[in-house]
């Protein structure tokens, strides 16, 4: 009778751990989402580390998404930020600003960009492979947050965002916002 229930938790293990090869499209003048989900809300917000208002689109990664994130710009990583938090649902906004998160801040050639790595309810463990000083290629892998979370994408308040709230988007391939 319990002999379903491993088998059912290795699958679901196995979905949200998936990292499947993406082709790639590198385009100047666009950003790519850095996640697969649910786009919750698009907002502009006070970004501490650059000092300015930008525009803020937040992506909530449900337990079916691939939970790898992924350099929507290219440019290089000058900073790191982890602040502790709590662990409230992905999909709220309370989320957003009180939830143990990792930002990674990357100057491109498009001007200033944040992607925050936010954990959820489930989700306790947020992993990036990119260092303070990197070059990275847009595409190419950030991270990963284990199961359930949600990604926010700050970008300079001059881009044209493509996408709304309810809006679907897969990391690596969806343009989200261009020049």
């Amino acid at each position: 009778m319990l002999a379903p229930v491993p088998a059912v938790l290795g699958g679901l293990i196995a979905l949200a751990f998936r990292d499947p090869e993406r082709d790639i499209q590198q385009r100047a003048g666009a950003v790519l989402s850095p996640a697969d989900g649910r786009v919750l809300r698009v907002s502009v917000e006070f970004d501490e580390h650059w000092q300015t208002e930008m525009t803020e689109i937040a992506i909530f990664l449900a337990l079916q998404d691939v939970h790898v994130q992924r350099i929507p710009l290219t440019g290089e990583v000058v900073a790191q930020v982890r602040r502790a938090g709590g662990y409230k649902p992905a999909m709220t906004e309370a989320a957003t600003h009180g939830n143990n998160q990792f930002a990674t801040y990357i100057q491109t050639e498009l001007g200033p960009c944040t992607v925050t790595q936010i954990s959820g309810l489930v989700a306790r463990r947020i992993v990036t492979w990119s260092q303070v000083g990197d070059h990275v290629e847009q595409g190419e892998r950030l991270g990963m947050i284990k199961f359930g979370s949600q990604v926010t994408l700050r970008l300079p308040t001059s881009m044209h965002v493509l996408v709304a709230a309810g809006d679907r988007v897969t990391g690596g391939l969806t343009v989200i916002a261009e020049v």
